[in-house]
């Protein structure tokens, strides 16, 4: 379902009002709708970054509702996206939830480890992290290719009394999509 200016127009509106920190981003990277089967309308936007401190950007995300095409948006889910630039791949990884710089480091070197050990039929697996975000136990982290498909997702969740900076106190083990 396509979003028309207008509707663009207002979520922007309606998300600066909340954040004025997005009037720095360019614009809207990405932005898609689709309507369910009970009427309701999501629209998923993702803007540029609007902020770029010692090599990670920052950008917003925000998700919306509406009851009819005759509605006007409601746009409570706003989170912040970081795009953590590695020196091992060029794909940035797009990282959601509250994670420092560190600890998403540790996450992504405990899901290496899974990745690696899945990998079936003499195939290589994948060696470029594409997201990082928070799942309801934790986070899922997905892997793909250098141009940033994904392939698989890992599941994690840190051990009880864990310390999120150690790569070995992160549970990992293969998402499935029945979870």
């Amino acid at each position: 379902m396509p979003l028309s200016e207008s509707d663009l127009e207002r979520i922007t509106l309606q998300v600066m009002q909340r954040h004025p920190l997005l009037s720095s981003s360019p614009g809207i990277k990405f932005a898609s709708a689709q309507r369910s089967v009970r009427s309701t309308d999501i629209a998923s936007i993702v803007y540029f970054p609007h902020a770029d401190s010692g090599g990670i950007k920052t950008a917003f995300q925000v998700r919306c509702l509406r009851q009819a095409p005759e509605e006007l948006w409601k746009c409570d889910d706003v989170e912040l996206r970081r795009y953590l630039q590695l020196d091992s791949q060029k794909f940035e990884v797009r990282v959601t939830g509250d994670l420092r710089t560190e600890e998403a480091l540790a996450l992504i070197q405990a899901t290496r480890s899974t990745v690696q050990a899945n990998a079936t039929d003499g195939q290589a697996a994948p060696e470029t992290a594409i997201q990082i975000h928070l799942d309801r136990s934790g986070y899922l982290v997905s892997w793909g290719s250098p141009e940033g498909y994904q392939e698989l997702t890992v599941r994690a969740r840190l051990r009880a009394g864990g310390n999120p900076t150690r790569p070995e106190d992160w549970q990992t083990r293969m998402f499935e999509q029945e979870e």
